[in-house]
């Protein structure tokens, strides 16, 4: 099967918001777009690492509750939200107001979320053994579920940078999502109905983005 399709709809939604942003926030500048899109793959790369080589040792996917923890609030929640928060460091804050700077935050996110995409496509695809079809329900899946949970931690991530350049440092927010990416991991890791339980943890964490953007907003 030709991979170019999935590809591009991993993509969907963060070319859907570039353009976007680009053309209704006079703040941002594209080439602001691009810097904080490739912080998100230069995130992903030790993430893409981390899952598929450590991940992959029988001792964190034996399936067990505590496996499951460890893997869901420690790797993905606390490293992956480590990560992706250190890469925000290099966003030009001193050249973005808080919203600019916020909307480069969902970006990165976006990237983040969308190349990940791109790695569990490929890994399916070499064990896939049938039909293409669970190729596209893995891509759509994860484009309304992983890659916005993605977003919305770092945004959150973003708000603690943006305090803590501004030197009214408020780690809550990076708690926030470190939690928040955990719980989202562990509900997903289990089948149907548990799995459904991502859907509150997505919702919340889009409210907690709304709040804490305001709380920031308001004490600038």
């Amino acid at each position: 099967m030709s991979i170019l399709a999935p590809i591009a709809l991993c993509f969907a939604l963060f070319i859907i918001v570039f353009i976007v942003f680009a053309l209704t926030i006079p703040e941002i500048k594209i080439r602001y777009e691009f810097w904080a899109s490739l912080l998100g793959l230069v995130a992903v790369l030790p993430v893409a690492f981390t899952e598929y080589v450590i991940l992959s040792l029988p001792i964190f996917n034996s399936g067990s509750f505590v496996s499951v923890i460890v893997v869901a609030f420690i790797f993905n929640g606390l490293i992956e939200e480590s990560l992706k928060m250190i890469t925000l460091l290099f966003l030009p804050s001193k050249k973005l107001n808080l919203p600019s700077f916020f909307c480069c935050c969902m970006i990165c996110g976006l990237a983040f979320g969308s190349f990940e995409s791109v790695v569990y496509m490929l890994v399916s695809l070499q064990k896939m053994t049938s039909g293409t079809g669970i190729i596209y329900k893995l891509v759509v899946s994860r484009l309304f579920s992983a890659v916005i949970i993605h977003t919305l931690c770092t945004s959150l991530s973003g708000l603690y940078i943006w305090t803590f350049r501004k030197k009214k440092t408020k780690i809550f927010p990076f708690i926030l999502a470190v939690t928040l990416h955990g719980l989202y991991n562990f509900f997903a890791s289990y089948p149907v109905p548990f799995y459904y339980f991502i859907i509150p943890v997505i919702l919340f964490a889009a409210l907690e983005c709304r709040i804490r953007y305001q709380l920031v907003n308001q004490k600038i």
